[in-house]
């Protein structure tokens, strides 16, 4: 993919929503289903990934891909997105 180099790590960000989107969805693939997160471990996945870790974070929020609690402290791959078997 254009965005991402060869160990899959996101090189560039997209311009375009669509394909931000498909980015965001790549990264939500880095989180195991029912897997509970803290905020500090969600970092450190997304560290492995892209540099604007914290902006990316939101966007995974914003974007219904990740759910948290309303404190921030508690992290999990929201049930429709996970990869199905």
């Amino acid at each position: 993919m254009r965005y991402i180099d060869a160990d899959g790590v996101v090189k560039v960000w997209p311009g375009k929503a669509k394909n931000r989107l498909l980015i965001l969805k790549y990264l939500a693939t880095k989180f195991e289903p029912a897997k509970i997160y803290s905020e500090q471990e969600v970092n450190l996945i997304l560290m492995r990934f892209v540099a604007d870790y914290v902006t990316r974070r939101r966007d995974l929020i914003e974007n219904h891909l990740l759910k948290r609690t309303a404190d921030g402290r508690i992290y999990w791959l929201k049930e429709e997105n996970r990869v199905k078997d």
